[in-house]
């Protein structure tokens, strides 16, 4: 976690008074500019404290704060004004989340006392996207791997999912929107609670275009009712609520509003979602992705260009045969996993966790018998790439 300080101001005598008094408690770094910042900022940082002055040539406090805050959004902001800068200091309060504000003159002891507890602020901040991205993320991906093996045809496309949300993501220079990443391990929840048969249509993909529509509307709306009983994932249900209904669009990478990002979320889950049951009808990715486009009028060009240029990949070449006891976290199935009955457990695919490991050990030491358990074969691609199909 970084613990460095950025201050940033006009003045070179007050920014080498600062080093002067507050170098010794304090890991600095200067600017002269609020251009001079933005570069140490690229250049140098991340920093966990911005300390910036109000009254700047060519670019004041507020244009710096905005800016900045784009390039770092973890960063606590600082801000020095004068008596004359009550209008300004409450703009920036208003568009740039300043955590706090110091008239100038300002003591040492008050700088560098307002400096600390700004520390605390940012560590409070990381600590809090650290939880939301590791420990719920990681508990949905448990989760997620428990429903896979209670309903194996519907859940075992849900790794697929994710990882076309992933490439889209970074296609828009979006992979720190954990809410995305979250809501495509959830996207199916709801689907798992339509009436059995609507369920069993989708599961087998013999919805036609109008009974898909239907049946992601009605998937969506019971997908947001129960996850937002959840705690902190208020934002995750209203992405997936808002799937059911979106037609494709993604607003500006700009658009920072609450409203843009579920837009923005809701569109990347539902293009994955409709594009591999399209695949599940037999379609190559380019002409399911063309398919796509003709369904949802405003989907934007980049999605259908990802989906497009998807590789379809089919088993191929000798796999490698393996006992239960023999399995290993990141595995790929070559094909399903049945039991000696037939029943299917896991769908070929698959990359191998250490749930859905710990269940297949289980069987094996049950008198359920396992039938052959098949890996995908080094030599036809890596275990750590999951078929696309």
């Amino acid at each position: 976690m970084s613990n460095r300080v950025l201050f940033v101001d006009d003045e070179a005598s007050l920014l080498n008074g600062i080093k002067r008094r507050l170098g010794s408690q304090l890991n600095l770094v200067t600017a002269c500019s609020g251009e001079e910042g933005l570069t140490a900022i690229a250049e140098q940082g991340p920093f966990s404290v911005i300390v910036t002055d109000m009254r700047m040539p060519k670019m004041d406090g507020v244009q710096f704060v905005k800016a900045a805050r784009e390039k770092t959004p973890n960063s606590v902001f600082v801000m020095l004004t004068g008596n004359q800068d009550q209008a300004t200091t409450i703009q920036a309060l208003n568009e740039g989340h300043v955590f706090r504000f110091l008239n100038k003159p300002c003591q040492s002891h008050d700088l560098l006392a307002a400096v600390e507890a700004a520390q605390k602020q940012h560590e409070l901040i990381v600590s809090e996207k650290e939880l939301l991205q590791g420990t719920f993320v990681g508990a949905v991906g448990v989760l997620t791997d428990v429903l896979e093996l209670a309903q194996p045809r519907l859940f075992g496309r849900a790794e697929r999912i994710q990882e076309l949300v992933g490439e889209i993501q970074k296609q828009f220079h979006l992979e720190g929107r954990w809410e995305y990443k979250l809501g495509a391990k959830l996207a199916l929840l709801g689907f798992a609670l339509l009436p059995e048969q609507e369920r069993t249509r989708f599961e087998m993909g013999l919805d036609c275009r109008q009974e898909l529509h239907e049946h992601i509307r009605e998937a969506a709306a019971i997908g947001r009712r129960v996850i937002e009983r959840i705690p902190r994932l208020g934002m995750v249900a209203r992405i997936i609520g808002a799937m059911g209904a979106t037609q494709g669009h993604v607003p500006p990478s700009s658009a920072k509003d609450d409203a843009s990002l579920i837009e923005t979320g809701a569109t990347l889950v539902r293009a994955a979602i409709e594009w591999d049951f399209l695949v599940r009808q037999g379609l190559s990715s380019h002409a399911a992705a063309e398919e796509l486009a003709q369904s949802l009028p405003d989907l934007n060009a980049t999605i259908v260009d990802v989906l497009g240029d998807q590789v379809d990949e089919t088993p191929c070449g000798n796999p490698t045969e393996c006992a239960a006891t023999e399995l290993t976290e990141g595995m790929v199935l070559q094909e399903d996993v049945l039991t000696s009955d037939g029943t299917i457990l896991i769908r070929r695919g698959r990359r191998l966790t250490w749930t859905i490991i710990e269940k297949l050990r289980g069987y094996q030491t049950s008198e359920v018998n396992l039938r052959p358990i098949l890996i995908q074969s080094t030599e036809t691609g890596s275990p750590q790439e999951p078929l696309l199909v």
